[in-house]
């Protein structure tokens, strides 16, 4: 039996921080993001978003046991295309686990929604042969 998926979350719902940090929370622990320590890897960009071509990189982060992405007002996780669609903070964030084996991304969609993705390759079904 999979993980569920979270559904969609529209970006003026009035519980968007409780629906979103619950999707990408179920997402994270059903899927194998943290590590015994609850470490992960953050993607994070080093530059202004108005930058040309900014830096990105890799950070590894511990979660503390009070935690909450959604509401944190983090510049480096506010989502630029959530502007199209309202004015409240939105935050748009990639994850990957230590091993390397589960990538989580948290991404605001066309239709002005929030939804977590997961991309975990050693899980997909094998082709017959």
């Amino acid at each position: 039996m999979g993980v569920s998926i979270p559904q969609p979350v529209p970006v003026d719902d009035p519980d968007l921080p409780a629906k979103v940090n619950g999707g990408w929370w179920h997402m994270a622990t059903g899927y194998g993001l943290l590590n015994d320590e609850r470490e992960f890897l953050l993607g994070v960009y080093y530059d202004l978003p108005e930058h040309a071509d900014p830096n990105y990189a890799w950070v590894r982060v511990r979660l503390a046991a009070d935690w909450d992405l959604v509401t944190s007002g983090v510049p480096a996780l506010r989502s630029g295309f959530a502007g199209l669609f309202t004015e409240r903070f939105v935050p748009e964030f990639t994850m990957l686990s230590i091993d390397g084996r589960m990538l989580l991304n948290t991404t605001v969609w066309g239709d002005g929604s929030v939804s977590t993705i997961v991309i975990r390759p050693d899980r997909l079904p094998k082709e017959a042969t």
